[in-house]
């Protein structure tokens, strides 16, 4: 079986269950919680502030997104040499699942009045996978760093750009 489709199955599954209870599953302090990591999969409960937007970056890996509470606003970027263009936005609801490929460069925000809830899950090692996190104020590539990427988050750009 396509190991893409049989996570997007069980994720599919939790999601729907996480939505019909109505409330965060995990509630931290912090907006990421590692839930498991291995060589093929890395699982996150991610929780967003509303009106908050996390910085560019890439994951080198197929990805699926359970939102299970609130809604995510991804903004899809081209690649255009170094920097990034203009992204595509997309607003994702709860209860859905998200794919997104592995050469995808996006950054996530809550656009919502409320905190959202969702499960990150990566199809490899992201904890031990060298990406990129483009820097908001020169629009370049530089290497992934979480607390950079955690200190990145800005009030909403509705284009995505400053």
């Amino acid at each position: 079986p396509d190991p893409l489709e049989a996570v997007r199955t069980v994720l599919s599954d939790y999601t729907n269950r996480f939505h019909a209870s109505g409330t965060l599953a995990h509630e931290e302090e912090d907006d990421e919680v590692l839930l498991h990591a291995s060589p093929n999969l890395t699982i996150y409960h991610i929780t967003l502030s509303p009106g908050l937007q996390y910085p560019p970056h890439n994951h080198l890996m197929d990805a699926l997104i359970g939102i299970y509470k609130g809604s995510e606003t991804n903004f899809i970027y081209p690649v255009a040499g170094s920097e990034l263009d203009v992204p595509e936005r997309q607003d994702i609801a709860a209860p859905a699942v998200v794919h997104m490929a592995s050469n995808a460069v996006h950054s996530v925000a809550n656009t919502g009045s409320a905190r959202s809830g969702a499960l990150h899950v990566y199809l490899g090692d992201l904890t031990r996978t060298h990406r990129q996190l483009w820097s908001p104020d020169s629009n370049q590539a530089e290497p992934f760093d979480n607390d950079r990427y955690l200190a990145g988050a800005r009030p909403i750009q509705q284009s995505g750009h400053e």
